[in-house]
């Protein structure tokens, strides 16, 4: 049996990506978190972020996408409709790799350096303009 399919709109799963972009940015800027939790959470949000954009663009042109929660496949279906998606490969990579980490073992630490690399950057949530899709365009602009 297949996984089911992503039910939610374009625009419903951006409206949640830029909840969790905003949860990722106040982590970022507070001091409330210790840093070995404070990295580890906004690794979290970042990968749900890029989740939830992937899928929001994939649907946005007209596509299905299973409910699944690998930036590989997600980047890739991406990358055919748009092959300029090839840029984010790496990152989603490794987020993919510290997402997966991260959600079952307390031992994992996401280091300032590793959230540098992948976060601060924002290569990974900076999405080619959709012409479907203006809210695309506004997620780039914010970052």
């Amino acid at each position: 049996m297949g996984k089911s399919l992503v039910t939610e709109s374009a625009d419903e799963l951006v409206y949640i990506a830029e909840s969790d972009i905003i949860s990722f940015k106040e982590l970022l800027a507070g001091t409330y978190y210790p840093a070995d939790r404070k990295y580890n959470i906004i690794c979290f949000h970042a990968t749900q972020a890029v989740e939830k954009l992937l899928k929001g663009f994939i649907i946005s042109n007209g596509k299905t996408v299973e409910r699944i929660h690998d930036l590989d496949v997600l980047q890739k279906s991406a990358m055919k409709i748009d092959i300029s998606f090839a840029k984010i490969k790496r990152e989603c990579m490794l987020l993919n790799t510290f997402a997966q980490n991260i959600k079952y073992s307390s031992k994992i630490i996401i280091t300032k350096q590793d959230i540098e690399k992948i976060i601060i950057t924002g290569k990974c949530l900076q999405f080619p303009a959709d012409k479907s899709n203006t809210r695309f365009i506004q997620q780039e602009a914010q970052l």
